[in-house]
């Protein structure tokens, strides 16, 4: 009877153990990875026909991400508008308190009114003229542009100047009650941006540069919009050319334009003050109510933008289920790999000393 045996070259040997070092060394680095990671090293391998489930997580996870990244920024941007709008509200009514003593007839204060009425517009043209992440907040659709003229400056479209075109209007003075009435409602007319014989005088020809509300066939224009969540699309947005400033506006410059200490004719001076004091308080109310308007919007946003992050976290604890290891097998599996490892090396360097001589 005869045995057949195999035989392994010691060199053989030693390139088997040097192979199975090189899959100890991989499978120790996998190990290591997962146990500082807490996540499986070959997710999609570890994870067979779920891989598919991970992806379509991960997918899900990303896009509510993005809503959260340009949601929260949209959240900031309204911040600082509701900011902006505070602070024209208390500039507006500081003015109003202070001419509300003179409105029905010529007191001592009156002389000091002109200089604050400018004062005024300028706090409130910078207000408006303010800027979010290099954007206009108050020019409408149209960002890029500032919306408000300085009182001062002459428009490039026009050539005209706010301050040119309520002086046209009013000329030498307020000379009667009448006067003052017909003056007033042509004022009027160019706030509201409705002379059609002399366009360029209208508040939306010479003191704004952004959206206009009607398109050139009266239609109104679109506002701003943001798509804040899947099929919601949240409008928000407050214009300079929005009611509430076209009035302020038009009350301060009714008192800019012309020195209402000088209005002999007591009828005359009530009748032109009154109008401006009073268009100053609407003003006030309007834009009152567009803060409203505002903390509405802005409440509304931050309620999704919650919502929002809830569900990135609920995505990423789903994708942590699937995608995770636990950590303490990890260890264990670390600890493990590392003693084969260090005794396949041991093994290995003792056979590539092996000779023949060894056993002779």
């Amino acid at each position: 009877m005869s045995t057949i045996m195999r035989t392994m070259s010691t060199l053989q040997t030693s390139l088997t153990g040097r192979r199975r070092v090189a899959e100890l060394g991989l499978a120790l680095s996998n190990a290591g990875k997962e146990a500082t990671t807490g996540l499986k090293a070959d997710v999609y391998r570890s994870l067979g026909l779920q891989s598919g489930e991970a992806m379509a997580l991960r997918a899900r996870r990303g896009r509510v991400e993005s809503f959260v990244a340009s949601n929260t920024l949209l959240a900031n941007k309204m911040v600082m508008t509701a900011h902006a709008m505070s602070t024209m509200r208390e500039t507006a009514q500081t003015f109003l308190n202070q001419a509300v003593s003179s409105r029905d007839s010529l007191t001592q204060s009156a002389a000091y009114l002109q200089t604050a009425a400018k004062t005024a517009i300028e706090q409130l043209t910078t207000q408006l003229n303010s800027s979010f992440d290099g954007t206009s907040l108050f020019s409408g659709t149209m960002s890029d542009r500032t919306p408000l003229q300085v009182w001062d400056a002459a428009s490039a479209a026009t050539g005209l100047s706010p301050r040119g075109v309520v002086e046209g209007v009013i000329g030498a003075g307020i000379t009667s009650a009448a006067d003052a009435t017909a003056k007033a409602a042509e004022l009027k007319m160019i706030f509201d941006s409705a002379d059609t014989v002399t366009p360029a005088r209208n508040f939306e020809g010479t003191f704004f540069n952004g959206t206009p509300l009607q398109d050139p066939l009266g239609a109104a224009s679109s506002r701003l919009t943001a798509r804040i969540d899947e099929g919601v699309v949240l409008n928000y947005g407050v214009q300079a050319n929005d009611p509430a400033f076209t009035e302020l506006f038009r009350g301060l410059s009714m008192i800019a334009g012309t020195d209402v200490n000088t209005i002999t004719d007591p009828a005359a001076y009530a009748a032109w003050m009154k109008e401006a004091v009073d268009t100053v308080a609407g003003g006030i109310s309007r834009l009152t109510a567009a803060e409203q308007v505002l903390g509405s919007q802005q409440q509304s946003l931050d309620l999704t933008l919650a919502s929002q992050e809830t569900q990135v976290d609920i995505y990423a604890n789903q994708v942590l289920a699937l995608e995770g290891v636990d950590a303490f097998e990890a260890a264990s599996r670390v600890n493990l790999l590392q003693t084969q490892m260090e005794a396949t090396y041991a093994v290995t360097a003792r056979l590539s000393r092996l000779t023949f001589l060894n056993y002779m």
